[in-house]
């Protein structure tokens, strides 16, 4: 059956009630599998091999498959229509011509996803129908399913081993047999006591895959909101230890300052060419160098809480020095003002 078609349109002189075109498809050890045309259609025989023909068990076995075959109705079951003897072939099994190729054939063409799933569910309808009429096909394989041409549909065939469950015992004619083979076919993991339990194993598989897109745009969008929080949290930090540092070094120069403020405001002042005068004004600017040198010995101490690789520090420096240059420009005229001539 995973011959390629050959059919085409047909002339309305074959339009006729006999066998016409019987060809041998394929030969297996006791049947013989034929393809042939009737009133225009071409149908598939299948028939026991001579040696078997006449023999009591192969044609129990051949009418047992035609009566299961006939009770099978289903889009996607290649359809069994009767049971004949034709001449130079023997009794046969007329069923449905499918002009397409097998599973297995067809999977090595890499079909889409789309196509996959669709013949997928197509098989899991066949095998709920078979096994709504507790019956079992027993030998699910690529080569007994068939994939047509013209549309990517599904069809059972060969149902030569198929089982009644009152014909075998449970363990025997498990549907499972049936749902192992097609998780084999298609890859799909896990044990599944019906199709209905694989269907629905299916189908909660797909929504999670729907759902990881979404799972992984929010994984994203918090892993983004964390970086942000975390260099904006970096800014602000920043920030505010610049602020402190800023705030500090005007605490200190604005006492720096009083002090400086407080010496100029004694009212002494120094005559210039008076030796006491004199000694009196180099002791006078001693002092506010002293209170220069104390907030040197400040500036130094709150340097050393920086690190050394810590740019805080270097600007520390640099600002409280630019604050001290503002500062002498403003007071230290004031102090040279003392000197009288």
């Amino acid at each position: 059956m995973n011959e390629v078609s050959s059919s085409g349109f047909v002339s309305p002189a074959d339009y006729s009630a006999e066998w016409r075109d019987i060809t041998l498809l394929k030969q297996r050890t006791h049947t013989l599998v034929y393809t042939a045309t009737r009133y225009g259609r071409r149908f598939v025989l299948k028939a026991n091999s001579p040696e078997d023909e006449q023999l009591t068990d192969y044609r129990l076995q051949q009418e047992r498959e035609f009566q299961l075959g006939i009770q099978l109705v289903h889009p996607n079951i290649a359809a069994t229509y009767s049971l004949e003897q034709i001449d130079g072939v023997g009794r046969c099994i007329v069923q449905e011509w499918i002009d397409g190729i097998t599973l297995g054939d067809w999977l090595l063409t890499n079909p889409s996803c789309a196509a996959r799933e669709r013949v997928l569910e197509q098989l899991m309808d066949a095998l709920e129908y078979v096994h709504g009429l507790q019956l079992v096909h027993h030998d699910l394989k690529g080569d007994n399913i068939l994939v047509t041409r013209n549309g990517t549909n599904a069809k059972l065939i060969d149902f030569g081993l198929a089982a009644l469950d009152s014909t075998l015992s449970p363990t025997e004619n498990d549907p499972r047999t049936d749902i192992d083979a097609l998780c084999r076919l298609f890859h799909i993991r896990g044990n599944y006591p019906t199709v209905k339990a694989l269907r629905q194993a299916l189908n909660r598989r797909k929504t999670l895959l729907k759902l990881i897109p979404v799972f992984l745009s929010f994984v994203l969008f918090i892993v983004a909101v964390i970086f942000f929080y975390l260099a904006w949290n970096e800014r602000y930090m920043e920030k505010l230890r610049y602020d402190e540092m800023v705030a500090l070094i005007d605490q200190q120069m604005a006492l720096e300052r009083a002090e400086g403020m407080q010496l100029i405001t004694t009212p002494d002042s120094f005559e210039i060419g008076n030796a006491t005068d004199m000694i009196a004004y180099q002791a006078y600017m001693a002092q506010y160098t002293n209170i220069r040198k104390h907030y040197w010995s400040i500036r130094d101490s709150i340097m050393q809480t920086y690190d050394e690789s810590d740019p805080l520090r270097e600007q520390f420096f640099i600002m409280w020095t630019h604050r001290e240059m503002e500062m002498d420009n403003e007071l230290y005229p004031q102090l040279t003002d003392k000197l009288k001539k």
